[in-house]
């Protein structure tokens, strides 16, 4: 049952148009200027938000034309009811995107940007043309889990001008395992959803059993390895910063452990995104 209460719609909103996901990516984003050590230039803290909402809505319009205003899952089908005007907003904000990054990034970071937009357009090209769903190799969560943590520290990497500490690129694949969990935890509550609506996830493919214990072990994993990792470096921002990854690994863990709790009125898609602002917490560090 929905609650018809403002606020719940509100966030409802919120999630159905992805701006979690965006407020969650400037979080990480500064979490890796700070890592990093760099001055981003600022217009880069609206085209990295603007990019990720690009791709997320896109997906999402693809995924609603399959079922279109029939569709189960309620977020495909509120994009395929006002897909112009999703549509619309896609095509200006891409746009600006481009004219933004164009102008004020460096060239090795837009052919960076460049490829990695090729990749995902090729990724829904397979998905949308060939339906080539029943791949583990292809499934969504993986790749968007790619493209996120790429896409937020493609330049921060570049302005860096080194190869990063052991440390560093032991949250930049934390962050990318803690993304790629988060997407299969909402798989493994959406499931049968997705299959009513025949979409294929990583939980459709390898069944809800399987998932949960999949993730059960690779939170595990990624627990012992944060700890380890913290014993062995002294206290500095790296050391902050795994200690939030530590922490947003565990709230997920939480959740696949004790899904019951968690899935009353979605509770487990508000908190599963909300732990992406976690990062935000860093700027309390000196």
């Amino acid at each position: 049952m929905i609650p018809d209460d403002k606020k719940y719609h509100f966030l409802n909103t919120i999630q159905i148009l992805s701006l979690d996901v965006v407020a969650g990516t400037l979080a990480v984003g500064y979490m890796a200027i700070r890592l990093l050590n760099v001055t981003p230039v600022p217009q880069w803290w609206v085209i990295l938000p603007l990019a990720v909402w690009v791709v997320y809505s896109l997906d999402h319009i693809i995924d609603s034309a399959k079922n279109k205003g029939e569709a189960v899952i309620y977020r495909h089908r509120f994009h395929y009811l006002y897909r112009k005007q999703i549509i619309f907003v896609l095509i200006l904000t891409g746009l600006i995107t481009a004219s933004l990054s164009l102008m004020y990034l460096d060239r090795q970071i837009i052919i960076l940007g460049l490829g990695l937009s090729i990749f995902i357009a090729i990724y829904f090209a397979l998905i949308y043309f060939l339906k080539l769903k029943k791949t583990v190799f292809l499934q969504k969560e993986l790749i968007i889990a790619f493209v996120y943590t790429s896409g937020i520290f493609i330049a921060p990497l570049y302005w860096y001008e080194a190869l990063p500490s052991f440390s560093v690129i032991i949250i930049i694949f934390i962050i990318f395992l803690i993304a790629w969990f988060e997407g299969i935890l909402i798989s493994w509550f959406d499931n049968d959803n997705d299959i009513m609506d025949g979409h294929t996830s990583f939980t459709v493919i390898v069944g809800k059993r399987n998932t949960r214990r999949f993730l059960i072990v690779g939170h595990m994993f990624v627990e012992i390895l944060i700890v380890v990792v913290l014993i062995m470096i002294p206290v500095s921002i790296i050391f902050y910063a795994l200690l939030i990854t530590l922490i947003m690994n565990f709230i997920l863990a939480m959740i696949i452990m004790f899904p019951e709790s968690f899935a009353r009125n979605n509770y487990y898609r508000l908190i599963g995104e909300t732990v992406f602002l976690l990062p935000f917490s860093i700027i309390l560090v000196s």
